[in-house]
């Protein structure tokens, strides 16, 4: 396959990178080899989504104009800094891992423009997808998920170049209408840190993308693939953590659905909620006039939950969540047993067990940080162990969770009209898991009890319930 031939969306990038190789800077050279090897017949996915990688990091690097920064190129060569051949896959047989492919396609019709975004311990996946597209016959771009290399560039940036990479980042996906998106979760590499002040000026920049998500405007389905790092913090076998992601995977999601539908039913009509549990979380909120989805795998991967919005001053009470929770926007940092109190909404007042400062740099993002954007309720059904992994525990059956932060401005769900935004804006959307599974815990609807020690009590529920 000749690169520009596969999609107009690479025809583009290349013409980009024919430009540089024509402007004088420290990179002519190197965008140089790079247009001589998209000349080549790459022969399989791997070798495409390898210059992707490559010239992707040229996009960045001329996006934030640091194309003549000396010192940010020394660094870079200094540096070790993974490129698409240089990750792996988990170790799960391959019909698996195309399964998950298959399903993380989301391409609905042939104006869908879908953006493959994949990082390390998904090569295979995103090979599977890359394949994917061109059988289909759709047009489609990639990303590849290159955190360091961003951190290093951006702490090298001034703040006009730092916006101008954001902006440049949000304005070169304004074209698609989807997002395929398989990450690893906690980084078996060394990280780069990255400036916070730099970050915000970043994420400010890109603020748009995210409203996009937010809306609905972008679909995506997204997993988050758990490593060695994710067994060893959670004090599981890392071979029989993936066999169980894969498992988690693979659920009867027509019967979740179908409980799930049964579940919103009850959950729609209430005024009220309330959460208990043994270790001292009793929390109550208002969600008279918001409506709950109903999520299987559309979105995320492994399913599933039901999830909406608490009116933002309505939250009361406290949160007792024990366990190990890996931190929204950063790589690798871990929280330990997080203790939450809110007054008309705000949290007031927290304890942490573990990493308090990392918790407070956090929801000091923004005012809106300190609130609640999202109530969601995890309902797979085999999967009842918290971890750190904020994708995999969200969907713990026998557990809830708040999403501190951003609310969602869906006013459709796959076809279903809802209202699940409370107005609360943040840069932030964390998702923190309480359990209820074990925890003698309890969830009350208008003051009827609907689930006991994290067990459904309806009989038309039992298929969220699985181990009895």
């Amino acid at each position: 396959m000749i690169l520009a031939t596969v999609s107009p969306y690479f025809q583009k990038r290349l013409e980009r990178l024919s430009r540089w190789a024509s402007t004088p800077s420290l990179w002519r050279d190197h965008a140089d080899k790079l247009l001589d090897a998209a000349d080549e017949d790459l022969i399989h996915a791997d070798d495409a989504m390898d210059l992707l990688h490559r010239i992707q990091r040229l996009e960045w690097i001329f996006s934030a104009r640091m194309e003549n920064n000396q010192l940010f190129r020394d660094q870079f060569y200094r540096g070790t800094f993974p490129t698409w051949c240089d990750f792996v896959s988990p170790p799960a047989p391959k019909h698996l891992q195309k399964g998950l492919a298959d399903q993380l396609y989301n391409v609905q019709n042939d104006r869908d423009v879908p953006m493959l975004e994949i990082g390390d311990h998904a090569r295979a996946i995103g090979c599977f997808l890359f394949d994917k597209c061109i059988h289909e016959g759709v047009d489609f771009d990639v990303s590849i998920f290159d955190e360091n290399f961003k951190a290093t560039l951006l702490n090298n940036c001034d703040d006009i170049q730092a916006a101008s990479f954001g902006e440049t980042y949000a304005l070169m996906r304004s074209h698609i209408t989807t997002r395929v998106v398989a990450l690893y979760n906690l980084p078996e590499h060394c990280v780069v840190k990255i400036d916070p002040e730099k970050k915000k000026i970043y994420d400010k920049s890109t603020r748009i993308f995210r409203e996009w998500i937010l809306s609905g405007r972008i679909h995506y389905t997204l997993t988050s693939i758990p490593t060695r790092v994710d067994a060893e913090v959670d004090g599981l076998d890392y071979e029989q953590y993936i066999t169980d992601y894969f498992t988690m995977c693979n659920q009867d999601w027509p019967a979740i659905e179908a409980a799930q539908e049964k579940l919103i039913e009850v959950f729609n009509p209430a005024k009220t909620l309330r959460f208990t549990n043994n270790d001292g979380t009793d929390l109550t909120m208002d969600v008279e006039d918001f409506t709950f989805c109903n999520s299987v795998v559309a979105r995320n991967i492994p399913g599933s939950e039901v999830f909406s919005a608490p009116r933002r001053d309505s939250v009361n009470g406290t949160i007792v969540a024990k366990g190990r929770f890996a931190v929204k926007n950063t790589q690798g940092e871990i929280i330990e047993d997080i203790t939450m109190h809110f007054k008309d909404g705000y949290m007031h007042d927290y304890d942490i067990g573990k990493g308090k400062e990392i918790f407070e740099s956090v929801i000091g993002t923004d005012e809106g940080a300190r609130y609640v954007g999202e109530i969601g309720i995890g309902t797979n059904p085999f999967w009842k162990t918290h971890v750190a992994s904020i994708l995999l525990a969200e969907k713990i059956g026998g557990s809830f969770h708040v999403a501190l932060g951003d609310a969602y401005t869906y006013t459709d769900y796959m076809g279903t009209p809802v209202k699940v935004d409370n107005g609360n804006r943040s840069r932030l959307h964390w998702d923190i898991t309480t359990m209820l599974w074990g925890k003698e815990g309890k969830i009350y609807a208008d003051d009827a009890l609907i689930m006991d020690d994290g067990q459904w009590i309806a009989p038309e529920l039992s298929v969220l319930n699985g181990v009895s």
